[in-house]
Order: structure tokens, then sequence, then C-alpha cells
């Protein structure tokens, strides 16, 4: 398929278009190979089928986000872009908006007007001679569609909780946070305990066994106990996590040694398991499998070697509930890597196997580089979560937003902020803003079991940049009082 870029120095501009992918009716992202050309984007693939080509476009007020075109099939003529672009935004926003309202939703003005607004300006896009106006006129209608996408997902979240809470005083859902450091005597912690009702604690293997052969269980009883004093829902995991940090440095000796690693990887769980039976609310016990090579093992491998620890973990366990937690959920990375299978079905495969698997864990990081994800709006990360809804498994979120951009000393690896995904540079009030929507719109959804944020405190080693609770210097940032306020209205 053939792309007109309007104007045509679109090319040199934005470079992002590489990163596009396409999908076909299972919403599984797909190899492509796209070439750019002054004026044109040109992509070749393997399957003739018709698809959604997804790429990186500005759009007004909301940065740079992945989106998508409608089901195109192949022609020999171009496409415009930004058209194609606008054609499938409003095509998603109104059949959602139709689903919505079939099931009782009301739409406001404040949906109504913006999604009016965007379907005048495609209209006048498709009827318009000159490319350049109907770019214009194209940019406008998905800058709308944005708009009433967003108004949209909030009023949907609006009125399924106040729906929701007619038949209950409270919502059972957990809200939670990472415990990143050590919470005993920590002013930060004292000031998280009204806030959240349960605490996720790290546990890695290169935390759990530093030395070979050799097991070390103090920080985690320490903190589990902490939990139980503060009436705090203790959530540990995970053990097995598919990322180079989380591992033991002795462990790379091993390395393309499946066997050896699997071994070992299991002896662990079965011991952690064993110790803390009883005393956890849930395991999120891998984390990350199959997103990337890691110790030589291939995607397979990873995958039987997360179902064995599941399988195990159930054997010593039945009843703490095991949960298998994905990170970049949309899966965008499918468009360039060797791996082929996703997250979707990978959890898909998990849940049929009947290995005990009780959950499914999303680590939601819109805006961040790998491991996170590029960024997306509200409604499609409502679409998303309603698509792993179809595994029939209770889902439960990890979010993490950025307060600011630049070095994060504490941070992980290379791991940054994307600039030019953002409308503007992330502020504390940004992330207050976005993180509410985000959080509440998830909680909104029956199916989520539980919404826990990444991490509590910047001064303390964490994997997203600027994305907890409390700054370096242990300020409790704008979030905080939100949370408290919403766990008060609305969560036991």
């Amino acid at each position: 398929m053939k792309f007109r870029l309007t104007p045509p120095d679109l090319s040199e501009r934005l470079p992002e278009l590489r990163r596009g992918y396409f999908t076909g009716l299972d919403r599984t992202p797909e190899p492509v190979s796209i070439d750019l050309r002054p004026g044109l984007l040109v992509t070749q693939r393997d399957a003739p089928d018709s698809g959604r080509l997804h790429v990186p476009f500005p759009v007004e007020g909301f940065g740079m986000p992945f989106v998508s075109t409608a089901t195109l099939a192949e022609r020999s003529r171009p496409f415009d872009l930004t058209v194609e672009l606008a054609r499938g935004k409003l095509f998603d926003v109104r059949g959602q908006a139709a689903d919505w309202r079939h099931m009782g939703l009301h739409l406001p003005n404040e949906v109504s007007a913006p999604l009016a607004e965007a379907i005048r300006a495609f209209s006048r896009a498709v009827t318009c001679d000159d490319p350049a106006r109907a770019a214009s006129f194209a940019r406008a209608s998905l800058a709308a569609s944005f708009r009433a996408g967003e108004q949209l997902t909030a009023t949907y979240t609006t009125q399924v909780i106040r729906k929701r809470l007619e038949h209950a005083a409270k919502l059972p859902t957990l809200l939670g946070c990472g415990l990143n450091a050590d919470p005993v005597g920590s002013p930060w912690a004292e000031s998280l305990v009204g806030v959240i009702n349960a605490a996720r604690l790290r546990c890695s293997w290169a935390e759990l066994a530093p030395t070979e052969g050799r097991y070390r269980w103090e920080a985690l009883d320490a903190q589990i106990e902490w939990c139980q004093s503060q009436n705090l829902m203790p959530m540990a995991g995970p053990i097995l996590e598919f990322r180079p940090s989380s591992f033991p440095d002795w462990l790379w000796l091993w390395a393309g040694d499946v066997e050896a690693i699997s071994s070992m990887a299991i002896d662990l769980v079965r011991q952690a398991v064993t110790r803390y039976k009883g005393k956890l609310g849930h395991w999120h016990l891998v984390a990350r499998p199959a997103s990337g090579d890691v110790l030589g093992m291939s995607e397979e491998e990873q995958i039987r070697l997360a179902a064995r620890c599941v399988q195990v973990a159930h054997q010593v366990d039945p009843v703490t509930p095991l949960i298998v937690d994905f990170d970049q959920p949309w899966a965008e990375w499918l468009g360039s890597s060797p791996f082929r299978i996703g997250p979707l079905h990978v959890a898909d495969s998990l849940s049929r196997a009947e290995i005990g698997l009780a959950g499914v864990g999303l680590e939601v990081a819109p805006g961040f580089s790998a491991p996170g994800s590029h960024m997306r709006d509200l409604f499609e990360f409502s679409r998303m979560l309603d698509l792993f809804a179809l595994l029939n498994q209770p889902l439960h979120v990890t979010i993490a937003l950025p307060s600011t951009r630049g070095k994060d000393p504490q941070s992980s690896g290379e791991l940054k902020v994307e600039r030019r995904q953002w409308p503007g540079a992330p502020t504390p009030d940004s992330q207050r803003d976005m993180a509410a929507r985000w959080i509440a719109l998830a909680v909104a959804k029956p199916y989520v079991r539980s919404v826990i944020w990444t991490h509590a405190t910047d001064a303390a080693p964490h994997v997203f940049p600027h994305a907890g609770l409390f700054d370096a210097e242990g300020q409790a940032k704008p979030l905080m009082a939100w949370l408290q306020e919403f766990r008060a209205s609305y969560l036991l």
C-alpha cells in the first residue's frame, strides 16, 4: 500500500512513521517494511489481506500518539495518509459511542459537539480536491475525534462508577502501590497508608538470591509484616521477571543453558511460595514473558518456563491467586521483533493451559521508551482493556506516568520519557490529571480487580523515570491528594 504525505516534507519531519505496523481482524501487530520518500509512504508486508495501518502522528493537544486508519484493501493508487487516519479514528469513536449508547450511556454535549465537528471536518476533507486543504481538514477532524473520544471515555467512567455504586456502598477494586524501598520508618510510607489498600512488594530473583544457592528472605518477611500491621493487602512479585537487571549476576554464567535456568527458577518459585503460603493476597509470579531476548531463551522457552512456574506454584499453594504480568500490552514492538506471539496470545495460551493462572497483569506506561509503550489516549486505553477482557480472566493493571522529564539517576538503564510523544513537558499537575482519568477508568471496568501505581518514591531504584508518588526529595506529588480523595469516595 502507498500513502500520500501532505506536505511532502512530512517524511523528513516525522521519522517516527517508520515505527508503523499493520493489524488484521485480531488486532495483533504484524511486521511491515516502511519506506519513506518525499511525499510518499510505501508499505510492504507478506500478507495481501486487508488491514489497518498504525503510525505515530501528531494530533493537536495530544502529542504524537499512535493513530490507525480504517481497514484498507490493497490498491494501486495511493491513499491520503492524513485523511485515512482521520477516517479510522472517527470510525472507532462513533462505533464505540453507538455501542455504549445502546448500553444506556447518556452522551452529553461535551461528547456530541466535538463528534459533530469531527464529522463536518472529515466531510470537507474527503470532498476537497486540493490535497493541502484536504490534509488541513483531516487534521482538524482528527483532533476533534480525539477530543470526542477523551470526553466519551470520561463520561463512560463517571456513569459506570455511579451505576456500580447503586448496588454497593464502595467498590471492591484494590488500589495499590509498588514499594520500591523499605517502608519501615519512612515518612513517605506513613503518608501512603491512608491512601492505598494494597501494596506490591518487590522480590526479584536478584534480590532473593544475590548469591548462588543461598536465599535471602529477610527483607520480604519484614515488608509483609509491615503490610499486615498497616491493614494493607500484601501482593508480591515478580519472582521471575524477563528483564536483564532482575536476574542475579551469577545467573548470566548459565546463559543459553535453558534446562539449568529453568530448574533453578522452579526451585526458587517452589521455596518462595511454600514459605509465604497463606500470607499474601496475590502472587504476581512472572513478568514480561516473551517480549524480548534474555538469557539466550527463545520466545517459546520463556513461555514454557512461565507456565511451569505457575503450575508448580499452584501445586504448592492452590488458594493464593497467581498472576502473570505483561508489559507493552499494545505490542507495537511486534512490528519489528523476531518474536511473533505477543502478550494477548501468550496470556490466552496460559489461560487455556489449566495450570492455575488466576489473573492477567498489564503494565501500562505510555510515553516511555521500552519497556514502556508509545503514547496512547484514554479512549485507546479503554479499548485495550476491553480486548484483554476477552480472555475471561481478572485483570490487574499497573500504571506509570511521569511528573517531569530528563535524567533520573535512580531509574532503570537507558529508559527515558519520550519527549516528542507528549503534548507538552510532563509536570506533577499533568501527571495527576492524566493519572486521575486512567485510574478511574480502570476502576470503572468490573473485570479489573486491582490498579497498582508502579512505585512509591523516586528516591529509591525504580524502572520508570519520575513516575513515583513522591519525588527524589521525599515530597508528595499532587497525585497523592487525588488518590486519597478517590479512595475515600469510591473504594473500600
